[in-house]
């Protein structure tokens, strides 16, 4: 009697708790984003992608990610970001970036680009989004 006592104890209790244990982790908030701005805008002479013609492209860049090392870590390879940047931002055409689909690509293209040397130099490359916060084509 007393061992169904226990049990049925047990039993009574496990069904209060599992509902319980649900609800902490649907209740778990989702992480912060956390934003770094690139100060120094990428400006990029496209005079060979444009017929000759004097045309510039300038984007602001800022980076999101979840975890504040992540971005310390970008901050801290932050040259050889912007050099591999402007390589990138360099190789466009014309015809590429002035289109939505075009900005969107580059900005995938960039996502991936730094990334891979967050993974490189801290084994790390969990950069979550690139925004282009200012993107004039002249």
């Amino acid at each position: 009697m007393h061992k169904s006592l226990i049990t049925l104890f047990l039993v009574w209790f496990s069904l209060f708790a599992i509902p319980t244990w649900a609800e902490d982790e649907e209740a778990a908030p989702a992480q912060q984003a956390i934003y770094y701005k690139i100060t120094e805008p990428f400006t990029i002479n496209f005079l060979k992608q444009s017929q000759q013609q004097v045309r510039y492209l300038q984007i602001k860049v800022a980076l999101m990610a979840h975890e504040q090392s992540i971005l310390d870590s970008a901050d801290m390879n932050l040259p050889m970001i912007q050099d591999s940047l402007r390589s990138l931002f360099s190789e466009q055409s014309m015809e590429s970036i002035s289109s939505v689909e075009g900005r969107k690509t580059l900005q995938t293209s960039t996502l991936d680009t730094i990334n891979a040397i967050l993974k490189d130099e801290t084994g790390k490359g969990d950069l979550k989004a690139v925004y282009f916060t200012s993107f004039i084509l002249q």
